[in-house]
């Protein structure tokens, strides 16, 4: 049974996830829907409030005008630290390289971070394929697989992973048949 307060924190992070988006979020992705569906495996998967909050809030710092220490002010320290962990480095130009310093950040913070990253990759699985060049299609099934591969001593026994690593055969396919046509 969940418990009622920590219900009210999460959906006090929806709320604050919409609000910042539409405050300063510039990003054309359907973002809001994305980031709600990465909070809400977390919640349907059991995992305690701030795994689940940092799920929704996963992608403000890349796409909003929200900074680390609204974050931290507003949900704690743990939460801003996985939305950082999870966050894109501005300075990193390189597709891959960008990725793997998050994965890299995120496998040095632990188990949190790596449910969210693992949540939000599956959920992005879904586009993967849709890229507009042969090399981001690649680059996507490169960094699924180095993921999967990296994050099996933090989460292996998960469900997450298990879904992930179950779902990445069908992806690759899918993008391969893109490429090839």
């Amino acid at each position: 049974m969940r418990d009622l307060e920590e219900d009210e924190e999460i959906e006090r992070g929806i709320q604050y996830l919409a609000r910042s988006f539409e405050g300063s979020g510039d990003n054309p992705k359907p973002v809001i829907l994305h980031s709600t569906r990465v909070g809400i495996a977390l919640y349907q998967r059991g995992y305690e409030k701030r795994i689940v909050i940092s799920g929704l809030l996963h992608d403000l710092l890349e796409d909003t005008d929200v900074t680390s220490d609204e974050i931290r002010s507003r949900f704690g320290k743990n939460v801003a630290n996985i939305v950082e962990a999870t966050s894109f480095d501005e300075s990193i130009d390189d597709y891959l390289e960008r990725h793997y310093d998050i994965y890299e950040r995120c496998f040095e913070l632990g188990r949190a971070a790596v449910v969210v990253k693992a949540t939000d990759i599956l959920d992005n699985s879904e586009y993967y394929g849709l890229g507009d060049s042969d090399s981001l299609q690649n680059n996507q099934i490169e960094k699924m697989e180095y993921f999967i591969e990296n994050s099996e001593s933090y989460i292996g026994e998960e469900d997450i992973y298990q879904d992930l690593k179950k779902k990445f055969p069908t992806v690759k396919e899918r993008v391969r048949k893109n490429i090839e046509t």
